[in-house]
């Protein structure tokens, strides 16, 4: 058999075929993928209905309250009572910017016109619930291409219901090309292991990792070893091959999805459901984390609830509102409705559990160790950010941006800065840079996006 005939052997039987792909993603790349001399990672988390911040109807709850350096005290003592706080742990991890504009008009809704804009920093087709489509393609997978090499796509996940007013819209592939997002965090792990087509059965072995995939196709090898035509030669070569991948996988028990995230993931048998999102969401983080280590993806997103998020989360034992009600301060998804009492601690409260959220994915980044030494979280930009600056006036000049992780040493962390409105395609040539990715001429990127905003990056923010 030539190489060619076992790969294709390999590609051909069914049980193995659930193996290929988790393997591939493990050889070398292309030669320009591995031109990148320091793995970096992506990932961005966005909420929805904007934040208590100042502007809005009240005063400030939600960032520290200077601008500058910032220090694990400052957080979590000096501005404790700040949603922010929940982040103390990594204040010297943390690059914090108010005030990021979404530049493009939204004359029609400001949830849906919004959404498209927040990663592609392009105009947007208009219109309400999904019509409004994104101009241009977004940075996940612009840094896709860079950083995973061409043909292998971003994780695009989403943590809420397939059916609803706004649903993805964080993620684009091209030019009103609204990318698919995930749903099931256990389907996406089965995909990522390869075993998206395999018998549920098998899927339980493989997930649990309690047999080898050669022990998976045993019948279909004995088949196939005992055909006449199969040389002495070509059964040794095969026998290799198959004590190769036993040796991969006893090699790869390090990249083991931890099996208390698995049976996790396995839980969530409704993963869209209201009730499991905070599971859900955190599920997603677990899973990105674990590829980033693994090496299986550099960049990932998650939306976390539709394009308003309807969410009904549970605050201090009691399940609250729909959560654009509470953005709205009303009982109702429009202008008109009765006011919902404390709606606007309730949403601070949200905001608080959000950063939680947000916690869970930098603490297991942080607790991976990273491909060139060091904690993973060292050569990642996990960022946190909102489509509105707040709830009521749907303001989209003011949103929030939290990067934990310093890029390899590329972005300037430990501080708060303000964007003063500065349009959200600087951020995102922020991002870019971050990863590692420069103009030939060693100059920092600076024009991602729609070509009619000015370029440049976020001032102070890379080192």
């Amino acid at each position: 058999m030539s190489n060619w005939s076992r790969r294709r052997f390999l590609t051909g039987l069914g049980g193995v075929t659930l193996a290929l792909p988790f393997f591939e993603s493990l050889l070398p790349r292309s030669a320009a993928a591995q031109a990148i001399t320091r793995h970096r990672f992506l990932m961005v988390v966005r909420a929805g209905n904007g934040i208590v911040q100042q502007g809005s109807e009240v005063g400030e709850r939600f960032w520290p309250r200077a601008l500058g350096a910032l220090t694990v005290a400052d957080l979590k003592t000096t501005n404790a009572d700040r949603a922010t706080s929940v982040l103390g742990d990594y204040a010297s991890k943390l690059l914090m910017v108010k005030n990021v504009r979404l530049p493009f008009a939204r004359n029609s809704c400001g949830h849906s016109e919004a959404l498209p804009q927040v990663l592609t920093a392009q105009n947007h087709t208009g219109g309400m619930g999904n019509a409004p489509l994104a101009r241009g393609r977004s940075v996940d997978w612009h840094l896709s291409d860079l950083l995973n090499g061409t043909g292998r796509a971003p994780l695009v996940f989403m943590a809420g219901p397939t059916n609803t007013y706004i649903g993805n819209g964080l993620s684009w592939s091209a030019a009103q090309q609204r990318a698919a997002a995930e749903r099931s965090p256990l389907s996406a792990y089965m995909r990522l292991t390869g075993l998206s087509s395999a018998p549920p059965a098998t899927q339980q072995l493989v997930a649990n990792r309690r047999k080898s995939v050669n022990d998976l196709v045993r019948a279909e090898l004995r088949e196939l070893t005992a055909k006449p035509q199969l040389s002495p030669r070509d059964k040794l070569r095969l026998q290799q091959h198959l004590d190769a991948v036993r040796d991969m996988e006893l090699q790869m028990t390090t990249c083991d999805l931890d099996p208390m995230q698995v049976s996790s993931a396995q839980a969530l048998t409704s993963p869209e459901a209201n009730d499991v999102r905070p599971q859900a969401v955190k599920s997603f983080m677990d899973l990105a984390a674990w590829a980033f280590n693994c090496q299986l993806n550099h960049v990932a997103t998650l939306q976390v609830g539709h394009g308003n998020d309807g969410t009904q989360y549970m605050l201090n034992g009691v399940k609250v509102p729909s959560f654009h009600w509470i953005s709205h301060r009303i009982s109702s998804d429009g202008s008109e409705g009765q006011a919902i009492p404390d709606a606007v601690e309730l949403h601070s409260q949200i905001d608080r559990l959000q950063l939680t959220f947000f916690k869970h994915l930098v603490d297991r980044l942080a607790a991976y160790s990273s491909p060139n030494g060091g904690p993973l979280l060292d050569d990642c930009a996990a960022v946190w950010t909102n489509d509105l600056g707040n709830g009521p006036g749907h303001d989209a000049s003011t949103t929030p941006w939290i990067v934990a992780g310093g890029g390899g040493g590329t972005l300037r962390t430990g501080q708060v800065i303000d964007h003063q409105k500065g349009p959200v395609n600087q951020m995102l040539n922020t991002l870019i840079n971050g990863m590692g990715i420069r103009k030939s001429t060693g100059a920092p990127t600076d024009d991602f996006g729609d070509a009619t905003l000015a370029k440049g990056v976020v001032a102070n923010s890379l080192v």
